[in-house]
């Protein structure tokens, strides 16, 4: 798993990033960083120069168990198929899914999105990480309560839009995590395959970087920004999404976040559970009401919660105010999280309207579905 580097910073705050299997990218965040983007199967980014001010690297890393972890999943899927054809002749899109968490925000109601918003999402924006720790002594130090709040709540916000139940904060991959930031803190780089020479490098910090989404901003991060950055996932060759797929992972019940003052690492694969709650679509941006504000500049994706689902031969349109507007599907990479389809619509288009997606093609077994649903883009108002 070695990494790319990243060879050079450009003017301007932005920064010149690297996703491992797909070349360059630069992708601006709706504050004026940059995010360069990989998850805990398929990405890696390492070593190299400092990101001038106002840039930001957002990365989730490569699973330690790559080759182990598709090899079980090829099992799953092909008992997974088995049974479905067993019970149905032929497979289900709904094949193991469960519907909406009951304790989801009702995303038919722009005043409950907006208030969710407000008081979930939006506070923790300016919250500081409260980082204790010192990097020129290689001691990891923590964030203060309310940071590790903060983050939490912002992931169960988004969680929360999609229909998927609430994650808790472990405090055992809490420390893994604050372990993991540090050293990308303190080589002023993020790789998912630290070596040993690195500045304050453990076997713990390591070892977690490779399950872990991970990024490092500068002038700082905030608690909720750094979610915000998960969820845009940026960058031309950034087909996967991988961050956003991990962090909407319907089965996940459990994380770890550590941060200093422009690093943090969330650890992403860890505890999970079959019984939760599993839509059997997870769109971002979500179906319904949905805050323009954390729009992902115009890179949606459409999650299936059936695992044996393809989305290998299937199409998108994309009408925003009842006309057709520019959609193109990006290549499918599976390995993260939930199968999973991402596409580009003009961000010039994508901040505000009504919009109805329609996906075609979607192969279940030996059936094939189309999916339609609706998103209102609106402003946030206090």
């Amino acid at each position: 798993m070695e990494g790319s580097k990243l060879s050079r910073v450009l003017a301007g705050g932005t920064a010149l990033l690297f996703l491992i299997g797909g070349g360059a990218f630069e992708a601006s965040t709706t504050n004026g960083a940059v995010a360069s983007v990989s998850d805990p199967i398929s990405g890696n980014v390492s070593s190299g120069t400092a990101p001038a001010a106002g840039s930001v690297q957002v990365l989730a890393s490569r699973h330690h168990r790559h080759k182990k972890h598709h090899h079980k999943h090829r099992r799953h899927h092909r008992h997974h198929k088995h049974v479905k054809r067993h019970a149905r002749g032929g497979g289900s899109i709904y094949g193991g899914t469960t519907g909406r968490w009951g304790g989801s925000v009702p995303v038919g109601s722009r005043a409950a999105v907006n208030a969710a918003y407000w008081h979930s999402y939006a506070p923790g924006l300016n919250v500081p990480t409260g980082y204790s720790g010192n990097e020129s002594r290689c001691i990891a130090g923590g964030v203060s309560g309310a940071s590790l709040t903060a983050t939490r709540n912002a992931i169960n916000f988004v969680r929360s839009l999609s229909g998927l139940a609430p994650i808790s904060f472990n405090s055992a991959l809490n420390y893994r995590s604050q372990q993991t930031a540090l050293m990308m803190s303190a080589n002023k780089a993020v790789s998912h395959a630290p070596s040993r020479s690195w500045r304050c490098y453990t076997s713990t910090g390591a070892a977690n970087a490779a399950r872990s989404n991970l990024a490092l901003a500068y002038p700082k991060i905030t608690s909720a920004g750094v979610v915000g950055l998960y969820m845009q996932d940026p960058g031309g060759n950034n087909y996967g999404v991988g961050h956003r797929r991990w962090l909407l992972n319907p089965f996940a019940t459990s994380m770890g976040s550590g941060s200093t003052n422009v690093a943090n690492a969330i650890t992403v694969i860890g505890p999970s559970s079959s019984a939760r709650p599993n839509p059997a679509f997870v769109s971002w941006p979500s179906a319904g009401y949905f805050p323009s504000t954390i729009e992902p500049s115009g890179r949606w994706s459409l999650s299936a919660g059936n695992r044996g689902v393809s989305f290998a031969r299937s199409t998108v349109a994309v009408y925003r105010n009842g006309h057709r507007i520019s959609a193109s599907k990006l290549r499918v990479e599976n390995g993260y999280a939930q199968p999973t389809m991402a596409f580009n619509i003009p961000a010039s288009q994508a901040r505000s309207g009504a919009y109805t997606v329609v996906v075609r093609g979607i192969r279940a077994g030996s059936h094939w579905y189309t999916h339609t649903y609706h998103v209102s883009m609106f402003t946030p108002s206090h």
